[in-house]
């Protein structure tokens, strides 16, 4: 195990993660390799009266520690067992290792759109994969649990024997937006289909057909096969569909700053949704939204999951006039998709 204080060379590099907008300031950072040293740093901050956060990438940064942070990106070993199929994963693990274990066993966890991010927060928060509609939260699959105090140091959970999905996207100009959110809308979704909606603007430098545009993406999966030819609404920018290695139904993101919330609805009728389209297309700062559609093998007591992001901070104020379009139909949050928001 390494210790690193401010001044020490490696400091700035072990607090900093994904979110480049936010970082944790320690007085003191546990880089652990073992539940051992967990509970060596957790000692520490009891016995000097300071608070402590753990992290492994960074990607759900919600608040920042100034006492001892435990980082755990050393602590990642990955445990396949193709038999039970189960996996083992220590704290700092991220789902690319995961993945890489399982997929020559024709094995796969239900990981999200990003494999990049680390199992276990993931995991805490529910987890929302790209095929949740068809298996649940990953959270429903975990089997046991390992703990040093108050943090997970590792998490055995089950594998579903996927190898190959159907999935894709497609990309629209954002001037086609009204015509692709209402047919988006009106999709009676199979309960095996894991669909979202999002808009996004790409830099002006951005390579292909997507440099210097304003868009709406739709994303969706499957094991089972599944129709989309009443999402062709408008030409589209990129279209990707088809039969590919679940491994590769996600990609990763570089590390920059954003910050975004959610909120779970219990209904989300079409005017709702134009409006909450609008809100954010206008707001004082960039505001991407992103809307997954619930129910299937979602044990949630909600319709829909809206999530907004910016690639800045202090949105919050924008954000919540967009959430105000659909406060009436409010149920509740999600612990994933919440960043830089505390």
């Amino acid at each position: 195990m390494q210790i690193f204080h401010p001044g020490d060379t490696g400091y700035d590099e072990e607090r900093g993660g994904f979110q480049t907008g936010l970082r944790h300031e320690p007085q003191v950072i546990f880089a652990v390799e073992s539940a051992k040293d967990v509970e060596e740093a957790l000692r520490y901050a009891e016995t000097h009266g300071l608070d402590h956060a753990v992290q492994a990438t960074g990607h759900g940064l919600i608040t920042t520690t100034t006492g001892v942070l435990i980082s755990t990106k050393r602590m990642n070993a990955v445990e396949v067992d193709a038999e039970t199929r189960t996996a083992r994963v220590e704290a700092g693990a991220i789902w690319q290792q995961v993945l890489d274990e399982a997929a020559p066993h024709g094995l796969a966890p239900l990981s999200g759109d990003a494999s990049d991010v680390g199992v276990v927060g993931y995991t805490l928060g529910g987890g929302y994969s790209v095929l949740a509609r068809e298996f649940g939260f990953a959270s429903d699959r975990v089997r046991a649990t390992e703990t040093a105090g108050d943090v997970v140091t590792a998490l055995e959970f089950e594998l579903l024997p996927i190898d190959l999905v159907h999935a894709g996207e497609l990309y629209f100009d954002v001037t086609h937006a009204e015509a692709v959110f209402e047919a988006f809308h009106k999709w009676e979704l199979p309960d095996h289909v894991t669909a979202s909606l999002t808009t996004i603007a790409f830099p002006a430098g951005f390579p292909g057909p997507l440099g210097g545009r304003s868009v709406v993406r739709v994303t969706c999966a499957s094991t089972q096969p599944f129709d989309i030819d009443h999402l062709r609404v408008a030409p589209r920018l990129i279209e990707e569909f088809g039969r590919k290695p679940f491994a590769a139904a996600g990609k990763p993101l570089p590390p920059h700053t954003y910050q975004g919330d959610n909120v779970l609805l219990s209904d989300l009728p079409l005017d709702a949704l134009h409006r909450v389209r609008e809100k954010a297309a206008n707001a004082e700062v960039p505001v991407f939204l992103g809307l997954m559609p619930l129910g299937g093998a979602l044990t949630a007591n909600a319709t829909h999951l809206l999530k907004l992001i910016s690639p800045q901070l202090g949105a919050e104020a924008s954000h919540a006039e967009v959430f105000d379009e659909v406060r009436s139909f409010v149920v509740g949050s999600a612990r994933n998709f919440r960043y830089a928001v505390g």
